[in-house]
């Protein structure tokens, strides 16, 4: 039998892990989603800790930032003292999610503070160059804010279709 390290299970893991970096989601929670998603079922914290290494009260502040970020979900089974958790299998979740933080902390904020800079640009005159690039990089905006509004719908459209 392959050691753990060469298994299929462990390659998609990376995989998974690889991916979430990519993305830009700093390396714990990378770590952590690739377990829960090879995972078919929900993992209780003490297993979660066992499998990953990581302590309960560093897998506990994690999780409870990712659950506020709708990356995971936290739960406690009847008669359980238990806290379980789970991922969504379905990918296109996450991508919804992660394409909405980033319009919301990159693009509105942009798209909200620049026609201000514009304006003030005109008042003052003297500074078309200057100018000039604002409003291009305004127009720039506009476009990407469409583009991701056309995009989150879509795929929240062919979420809804499966």
């Amino acid at each position: 039998m392959k050691d753990k390290e060469n298994s299929p299970k462990e390659e998609f893991r990376e995989v998974i892990y690889e991916s979430c970096k990519a993305l830009g989601l700093d390396d714990f929670p990378s770590r952590l989603l690739s377990v829960l998603q090879s995972e078919p079922e929900e993992i209780s914290l003490g297993e979660l800790s066992e499998m990953t290494g990581y302590s309960l009260s560093g897998l506990s502040t994690t999780l409870k930032a990712m659950e506020d970020r709708q990356m995971v979900k936290r739960f406690k089974k009847p008669k359980s003292r238990k806290v379980y958790v789970k991922v969504d299998k379905d990918i296109t979740v996450f991508f919804i999610e992660l394409q909405k933080k980033r319009y919301e902390q990159s693009i509105r904020p942009s798209l909200e503070r620049i026609p201000g800079i514009i304006e003030k640009y005109e008042q003052i005159g003297d500074f078309e160059e200057e100018l000039a690039i604002i409003k291009d990089y305004y127009a720039q905006l506009l476009f990407l804010a469409e583009e991701s509004r056309k995009f989150i719908e879509a795929l929240e459209q062919g979420k809804i279709r499966k």
